[in-house]
């Protein structure tokens, strides 16, 4: 006498799966995953230097800046270039950074610290022109680099609106 066939439990999540992906014309069970973009990592480092800033620009009643990730990953490079060479420098073409966003007012805050964000932003409000970027009310983006090299904070921010 032979044993009638095993049964093989499909989860119902499968079934409904296939089910929907049938019933839409041209798609198959074996139709190709749907690829979302990755979110961009900007380090710990930067988004302390967002949340300084913003306390900054709070303190005078100013609205937040938002932050660009696809942007911060420039400026984290211009930061890793520094850290390379050593010294601070600015950024020579802005249209560059900024291509395919829509702009009218820019600034730039570069610096470095063997401390912590808090120090680097004290020493920026203490500047008269790295406070005039970050209280600048025409600014409404921002992006921020941030690296750690032996030690030492680079940090590049971007100031838009």
């Amino acid at each position: 006498m032979s044993r009638p066939p095993k049964l093989t439990r499909i989860p119902l999540v499968s079934i409904v799966v296939a089910a929907l992906l049938l019933s839409v014309p041209g798609a198959s069970a074996t139709a190709a995953p749907v690829h979302r973009s990755p979110r961009l990592t900007i380090g710990s480092e930067a988004w302390q230097m967002l949340r300084a800033t913003n306390a900054s620009r709070g303190r005078f009643e100013l609205p937040t800046l938002r932050l660009n990730r696809e942007l911060s990953l420039i400026a984290r490079r211009h930061s890793l270039a520094m850290a390379r060479d050593d010294r601070l420098f600015h950024t020579t073409d802005v249209d560059v950074y900024l291509q395919g966003i829509t702009w009218h007012a820019w600034g730039e805050n570069v610096g470095y610290t063997p401390g912590d964000v808090d120090s680097l932003e004290r020493a920026f409000m203490n500047s008269t022109e790295h406070r005039d970027n970050i209280l600048n009310g025409a600014f409404h983006r921002v992006a921020i680099g941030a690296v750690r090299v032996d030690g030492t904070l680079w940090v590049t921010v971007f100031f838009y609106g």
